[in-house]
């Protein structure tokens, strides 16, 4: 690839972007005065706006070169999952979310508390910190490693540049900040994407019915298998592990629960979940048809470049050479917003969980508010210097290291944290003592099976591993083994606190 496909009228559209977004972080950074208006936006957002935010959160970068890299090499397998993505989205707007703005909770975590006991706050919400310090610096190197290939700068100095842009405005103006750019982001998002798919059209001699028709005589369109086999990546294990991780994303993951606190009312708090939900699943099947276009496109008007590539560069590529000066340069701001997005509220919602689950829960010393203040910001610089670390790491380690160990914390750090808040909320007959043998084992499950799909694990205990499920069944089978188990005891040691349950379940709903 060339030394830098970037016009000077794309450098200009980019950095306009982003000071941009430095911009409203030092606007909002004025109205901070407490830590519930620098973590929660003061619980007074717009419905409206906080639904952009919502859906930007989600789509992230991985959607804007992940899904367009995975449908131009492989098919639609993931895409019924997606669409699916609107159950776990009314379990929220039925439960998860009126239940939160009803208690005013600081966080999912602090009703974990309160339903069980403190191992319950402690364990998930370390759970969230853990598995989102590996996350962002994954998804900061990704986007770094796309841009370094586009412009030829040093990636050491894409990688801090980014993180540096990333934590300036969400250190300086917190939640409202972070709301705010997400909705520019999600707008230049949606707009960016759209610049693409009428020039691949209109390059194709059929146009987009000759794209339909050849993406899915190659089986671009292909749904995966069917066949219910564990040792296979079918359809309905994809299912079912994104519907567990969209239930957790819902339902505990801070990020989300911020934003339902963040609103005004209930009748926004409604709209903003609406909106999300239904911006989100369109912009998933639009950026899986690109893909399937791209790979038309390529086919009609081959490339060695193209065909040298990793499928997340070819999305970026044919920006770069296809789409005109300036233009480009706005497509390619909104892949860097898809990042940001997810960066930004990572690191705001990382903050707002030490503060308020473990300083404001453990710390001896009591605090003002404009000391929760000043630490949230301080926990986010240092949140910001793991994220550009992580980064690095990867980057000069030049292996998978970093990323073999992302991809092994992941299912123990998030190991029946949705399941655990199901449990709590569905039911009364499971008691703290229950609940904690139920995690307990599910984390042996879960470490056991990683250990077997491992090297060393192959090597000690052959047959065993050769047995094992597909990895993808990691997302499923252990939340099902920790139903069952705590179903089980909790019909021998049923919880002999059910009394005190009142407005933590939906059984047990406070009388107002």
């Amino acid at each position: 690839m060339e030394t830098s496909l970037l016009r000077w009228q794309d450098v200009l559209v980019i950095c306009l972007n982003l000071a941009a977004m430095v911009f409203i972080g030092a606007y909002f950074a004025r109205k901070n005065k407490s830590a519930d208006s620098y973590f929660l936006a003061g619980r007074g957002m717009p419905g409206w706006v906080v639904g952009f935010s919502m859906m930007a959160s989600v789509i992230s970068s991985m959607t804007f070169l992940g899904m367009p890299a995975y449908t131009f090499k492989e098919d639609w397998r993931f895409m019924p999952a997606h669409f699916l993505y609107i159950l776990p989205a009314l379990l929220a707007f039925f439960v998860a979310m009126p239940f939160f703005r009803r208690n005013k909770f600081r966080s999912a975590y602090e009703y974990l508390e309160m339903r069980y006991s403190g191992w319950a706050r402690v364990y998930t919400a370390v759970g969230f910190i853990g598995a989102n310090m590996f996350r962002i610096g994954v998804i900061l190197y990704a986007v770094s490693l796309v841009f370094e290939q586009m412009v030829g700068l040093e990636m050491t100095f894409i990688i801090i540049a980014f993180g540096v842009i990333v934590a300036a405005y969400t250190i300086a103006g917190g939640l409202e900040a972070v709301i705010w750019t997400d909705l520019i982001q999600g707008i230049s998002l949606m707009i960016g994407g759209l610049i693409c798919l009428p020039i691949i059209v209109g390059a194709i001699p059929g146009g987009f019915d000759q794209i339909v028709a050849e993406a899915a005589a190659d089986g671009k369109f292909h749904l995966g298998s069917t066949a219910f086999i564990l040792s296979e990546k079918t359809m309905w294990v994809i299912i079912l592990n994104m519907q567990f991780a969209f239930l957790q994303f819902f339902c505990t993951d801070q990020v989300m629960v911020q934003r339902y606190l963040s609103i005004k009312s209930e009748k926004d708090a409604r709209i903003a979940l609406a909106l999300g939900t239904g911006l989100s699943i369109p912009v998933w099947v639009y950026f899986a048809f690109v893909g399937s276009a791209l790979y038309v496109f390529f086919n009609h008007f081959p490339s060695e470049t193209v065909q040298a590539m990793q499928p997340e560069s070819v999305y970026p590529y044919f920006i770069l050479t296809m789409v005109p000066a300036g233009v480009a340069g706005f497509v390619i701001a909104a892949l860097l917003a898809a990042a940001m997005s997810t960066l930004d509220s990572s690191l705001n919602a990382m903050s707002s969980t030490v503060v308020n689950d473990f300083f404001r829960r453990f710390g001896k010393a009591k605090r003002t508010e404009r000391e929760y203040l000043a630490l949230g910001r301080w926990l986010t610089v240092f949140f910001s210097a793991i994220m550009v670390s992580v980064a690095l790491a990867i980057h000069f380690a030049r292996t998978s290291t970093i990323l073999e160990l992302h991809t092994f914390l992941l299912p123990v750090f998030s190991t029946g944290v949705i399941s655990l808040f199901l449990l709590g909320i569905f039911t009364t007959r499971v008691s703290s003592k229950v609940a904690a043998f139920s995690i307990s084992a599910t984390v042996l499950l879960v470490v056991a099976w990683l250990f077997l799909s491992s090297a060393l694990g192959s090597h000690w205990f052959p047959s065993l591993s050769a047995r094992l499920p597909d990895d993808f069944w990691i997302g499923v089978l252990p939340h099902l083994f920790l139903f069952a188990v705590a179903y089980c005891l909790s019909r021998l040691f049923p919880n002999k606190r059910s009394d005190d349950l009142r407005g933590l379940t939906v059984w047990t709903k406070k009388v107002t």
